[in-house]
């Protein structure tokens, strides 16, 4: 958006413990309207002249227009192979240690065992995921140790178990992508390894009603190149728009110019745009557990460090517009934050994040937030503007 309206000076250099930056006037400004993203056409696809059943596959050369039904296609090494129009049904694929790798304009669907993606690659370079259909399956897309990734123009929708795509310190373009009603992310992006090559930048896709966190960062960190999260719509999401959270230490991540509303409405029924019934969610049988509501924030940012928050229109979500918790060298600059709960809360570590199950905070990790503020648009929330818990700090920085 670059909308860069000058607003608040936050007074004082450093504020501390639950002072409020705002100025006593409310600011006149209109909210930008949202980002005009055209999504992607539906796949196409030829007359499908070969048909596969009940078959494990090695795949040494391209493939085009097939029919797969409870099929299993293997890439060992392969290189130069493209997958393009056709449908797999009940299938998978599995693409190793492979160079130049392209699946285009197919359909992926309806595969569903439990934790295992659709498509799992690993060990790969120069691999192209481009307009396909990635849906009902129990996992869309896992992408492991890969570089010179592209994902771009597909149709993620309802991968009900466990996310639609996941990244594994993995470097990879994602744009021009829809994301609907996946559970319980949309993309789900790690860096367990600390790897300082990994790079990923995500931009120009449309994350409508997923269920949990839109965007997951989960232990995204330390490496040396910087990503970026910007111009996407992340609207309607259960939980939070973006998360970073579960140690994402030095995570050298940009949120930029992201339109993110209208998070955390979701219930357990998913209606469309005339208030009609699509589906209850998630569907019986397929979860371990019932979906419960979440946090509802627009930009969520917890147990990490090394994060700039840019630009972004957050607007209208149940939650705060911004929630930082536990988390270091935070740099906030010309959002526009309107109509949330709280605008931006600023708070410390919570105890159980000491002996959660999945990816604990080291006590020496645990503490206050430590935030620097520039020129940000925060006014008209529900219940405050700005929350800084004592012993937090929000301090005015400078262009």
């Amino acid at each position: 958006m670059k909308t860069r309206i000058a607003i608040l000076a936050i007074l004082g250099a450093i504020l501390i413990g639950g002072c409020d930056p705002s100025p006593t006037a409310t600011p006149k400004a209109e909210i930008p309207p949202p980002l005009r993203l055209s999504p992607p056409e539906l796949v196409t696809l030829p007359v499908l002249n070969q048909t596969f059943s009940n078959q494990r596959i090695q795949v040494t050369e391209d493939i085009r227009g097939a029919l797969f039904q409870n099929c299993t296609l293997e890439v060992w090494r392969g290189n130069g192979i493209t997958i393009t129009d056709s449908m797999f049904i009940n299938s998978r694929m599995y693409i190793e240690e492979s160079q130049n790798i392209e699946i285009s304009n197919s359909v992926i669907r309806d595969f569903y065992v439990w934790e295992e993606p659709a498509i799992n690659i690993h060990s790969s370079e120069h691999i192209l995921i481009g307009h396909n259909e990635i849906k009902n399956n129990s996992i869309g897309v896992v992408i492991s140790e890969c570089s010179d990734t592209e994902i771009r123009d597909n149709i993620f929708e309802s991968n009900n178990q466990h996310n639609a795509l996941v990244l594994d310190g993995t470097s990879a373009d994602v744009y021009g992508n829809v994301f609907l009603f996946n559970f319980p992310h949309a993309m789900l992006i790690m860096n367990r390894a600390a790897d300082p090559t990994v790079q990923v930048n995500i931009y120009n896709n449309i994350f409508d009603r997923n269920i949990e966190d839109a965007i997951n960062f989960e232990d995204f960190r330390g490496s040396d190149q910087i990503s970026r999260v910007y111009n996407n719509r992340v609207t309607g999401t259960g939980w939070a728009g973006i998360n970073v959270e579960y140690n994402s230490w030095n995570a050298n991540l940009i949120l930029e110019d992201n339109y993110i509303d209208s998070n955390g409405l979701m219930t357990d029924e998913i209606m469309d745009e005339g208030g009609q019934l699509i589906s209850i969610y998630p569907p019986p049988g397929d979860q371990p557990e019932p979906y419960s509501p979440g946090w509802k924030h627009g930009i969520k940012i917890e147990d990490s460090s090394g994060v700039i928050v840019r630009g972004n229109v957050i607007v209208d979500n149940q939650g705060n517009g911004i929630d930082i918790m536990n988390s270091r060298e935070i740099t906030l600059e010309g959002n526009f934050v309107t109509r949330n709960v709280v605008g931006v809360s600023v708070m410390k570590y919570l105890e159980s994040s000491l002996t959660r199950g999945f990816s604990p905070i080291a006590e020496e990790n645990a503490g206050y937030s430590f935030v620097t503020s520039i020129d940000n648009l925060v006014f008209s929330n529900i219940e405050e503007d700005w929350f800084v818990e004592e012993g937090s700090r929000l301090i005015a920085g400078d262009k």
